[in-house]
């Protein structure tokens, strides 16, 4: 049996981003296929919404592949984290980076994202993406997508595309709270004052994975003119692959956290509500999507508790850097075999001719 649809999500994490980033760059090289063409969805909350445009952007000269592999989003982390997490000199001359303003800058961030993704357009995207942030001001998620007629704007959500770019999802989803200051975009929505202003989407949604999965079926559902024999998903035809950022590992003190006020509670009342949200949604789908009998492994969730590297987002140093490879490449060994498994099953389901094309795309 190969599954129909399969559906990649990434959790959020910062600097820890390049955890997957790794894993993903080892399913590359092992199915010999770039990540957009073995799955029909990728989803991504912040660090994870970053990946997501970035392995999905279309090279300038084969606007049917990727321009980037996995091995080369890794260097985001390892050689342009310190950029993406770089104090404004005023933040640092007045030593009050995480009491009255944004802990870092947005400038560093903009240019790095701008150097990968440009001005590509949402709608470019090699294969279906779903890519959270929120509105502080409208109080609702804003979700961004590739596909114009998924576009939609709820009574509690709003579903954006057009005109939109890659690099401004990928700032929006990255304004982490205290990190950095919420994103601007212009909007023509005559709901709100003409613009959205946007946070990290792991407020809610850290690990993105049962909203892709809900997105997936929902937009099955809808009627396709062009392919009216088309029936819609039922969840057991999807394949869900989850990849984490590290499960935290810190303890909060009861002794101490007791006589907390606000001030000590908005650092770890942050990380518990991030790493809360991806263990819920992670126990859920492992219950919902359980391996039944003669059937194949239908959800997979790549994760480890970050027992050596720092769980700090921010965290840039060459030496945590070094530990989260390391972290990588320990669940790549320990998970040997579910990823052989994996590839299999992506691999299944791709015919001889998207071989063929794929060979006269790339020059072979």
């Amino acid at each position: 049996m190969a599954y129909s649809y399969k559906i990649l999500s990434i959790d959020g994490g910062g600097i820890r981003g390049i955890i997957p980033a790794i894993i993903l760059d080892e399913i590359e090289k092992r199915t010999g296929k770039p990540i957009c063409q073995l799955f029909n969805l990728i989803s991504g909350t912040s660090t994870g919404g970053i990946l997501t445009t970035a392995l999905t952007k279309p090279h300038p000269s084969y606007p049917l592949q990727p321009q980037y592999k996995a091995e080369d989003l890794i260097d985001i982390y390892r050689k342009d984290g310190k950029r993406i997490f770089s104090e404004s000199s005023v933040t640092k001359a007045l030593k009050i980076d995480d009491i009255l303003r944004a802990k870092y800058s947005s400038k560093g961030r903009e240019e790095v994202l701008t150097e990968f993704l440009q001005d590509t357009l949402l709608k470019k995207a090699l294969t279906d993406i779903f890519i959270t942030s929120y509105d502080i001001e409208l109080r609702m998620p804003v979700f961004f997508v590739n596909n114009v007629k998924d576009q939609k704007l709820g009574e509690n959500f709003r579903k954006i595309c057009d005109g939109y770019t890659m690099k401004q999802a990928a700032m929006a989803t990255s304004a982490a709270p205290t990190y950095f200051k919420p994103y601007k975009i212009d909007t023509a929505d005559p709901t709100n004052s003409g613009y959205y202003a946007l946070v990290d989407g792991g407020v809610f949604a850290n690990n993105p994975t049962s909203l892709a999965l809900m997105e997936a079926l929902i937009a099955s559902a809808k009627p396709n003119p062009q392919k009216p024999e088309q029936k819609p998903l039922n969840i057991n035809d999807i394949l869900v692959v989850s990849l984490g950022t590290g499960s935290l590992n810190r303890r909060y003190n009861y002794d101490q956290a007791v006589n907390w006020g606000l001030i000590q509670w908005v650092e770890p009342l942050l990380n518990i509500t991030l790493d809360g949200n991806s263990e819920s949604v992670a126990c859920q789908l492992e219950q919902l999507l359980p391996q039944a009998d003669g059937y194949p492994k239908q959800y997979y969730r790549f994760q480890r508790q970050l027992t050596k590297a720092n769980d700090n987002m921010d965290d840039v140093s060459p030496a945590n850097i070094e530990r989260l490879i390391s972290l990588a490449k320990q669940i790549i060994e320990q998970r040997d075999s579910a990823l052989d498994e994996l590839c299999q099953q992506l691999t299944q389901g791709l015919t001889q001719q998207d071989q063929s094309e794929e060979a006269v795309l790339v020059g072979i």
